[in-house]
C-alpha cells in the first residue's frame, strides 16, 4: 500500500500538466486492487488522477481477454493489471506497459497439500481466468493445453472447491479475498514468485503520449 500511496502523489502532481482526454479503460477484477462493482485501490487513484487534471476515466469491467481485444482494436485507451513486460509477444505487436507497476504474488491453488507433479496433471485441469491461460502457460512453464478458462474468480475458486478442476493459478491476494468471501477452508497454495502487474496502453503514438 505504502507504493500505492506515493504513485498516487507522484501521479496528483503530474497530471495537472496533461492535456484534457476521455480515456477508455477495460479493467480486469483483481480485488482489492479492482473490484468486480468497478471499486477498490486502482480505481480511487485514478479518482485522484482525474481531480488533478483534465483526464477523465470511463471504466468498465470486463474478462482480460475483452480487455486486450479491445485493446488490439483500438476500441479502448487502457487495460488492466497486466504483468508488466511479461505478456506473450503477440500482445507487445500492438500493446505496451506503463512504467508503473505494483508487486502481485502468484501461485498455484490446490485441494492437496503435497507438492504437485505438472506432469501427472490431466488437460484442460488447471484453471485460470479468460485470457489469462497463454500468459501463465509460459510464466511457468505448464503446457497450454493443461489450462481451461472461466469467467470470474468465483467461478474459478468454487471448480477447485468441488474438485472440477486439480490446480488454479491467479494472483494470490485475489483469490485469498475470493476463497475468504466464499468461507472455503480446505484450498491451500504453492509459490511461485512475485511478478509486477502494470497497465497497458496501445502500441502506437496515441498509447505513448498517453503512457507519458
Amino acid at each position: 500500500m505504502k507504493l500505492l500511496s506515493i504513485t498516487v502523489l507522484i501521479a496528483s502532481i503530474w497530471t495537472t500538466t496533461l492535456f484534457a482526454q476521455t480515456v477508455n479503460i477495460g479493467f480486469e477484477p483483481f480485488p482489492p486492487m479492482i473490484t468486480e462493482h468497478g471499486k477498490g485501490h486502482v480505481i480511487n487513484m485514478l479518482h485522484i488522477i482525474e481531480n488533478n487534471s483534465d483526464l477523465k476515466f470511463n471504466i468498465e469491467i470486463m474478462t482480460y481477454a475483452r480487455a486486450k481485444l479491445a485493446l488490439k482494436d483500438n476500441k479502448i485507451d487502457l487495460i488492466g493489471l497486466t504483468p508488466q513486460h511479461l505478456e506473450t509477444k503477440e500482445f507487445y505487436t500492438y500493446a505496451q506497459d506503463l512504467s508503473w507497476s505494483i508487486a502481485a504474488q502468484v501461485d498455484i491453488f490446490s485441494l492437496e497439500s503435497g507438492p504437485i507433479d505438472i506432469a501427472k496433471i490431466p488437460d484442460t485441469s488447471i484453471g485460470t481466468l479468460i485470457g489469462n491461460a497463454d500468459f501463465f502457460s509460459e510464466l511457468l512453464d505448464i503446457p497450454r493445453e493443461k489450462f481451461v478458462e472461466v469467467s470470474n474468480l468465483t467461478q474459478l475458486v468454487k471448480m477447485l472447491d468441488q474438485g472440477r478442476l486439480e490446480l488454479a493459478t491467479f494472483e494470490r491476494i485475489a483469490m485469498m479475498s475470493t476463497i475468504k468471501r466464499l468461507k472455503i477452508k480446505t484450498i491451500f497454495y504453492q509459490k511461485y514468485g512475485v511478478i509486477q502487474a502494470s497497465m497497458a496502453v496501445a502500441n502506437n503514438a496515441k498509447g505513448l503520449t498517453l503512457k507519458k
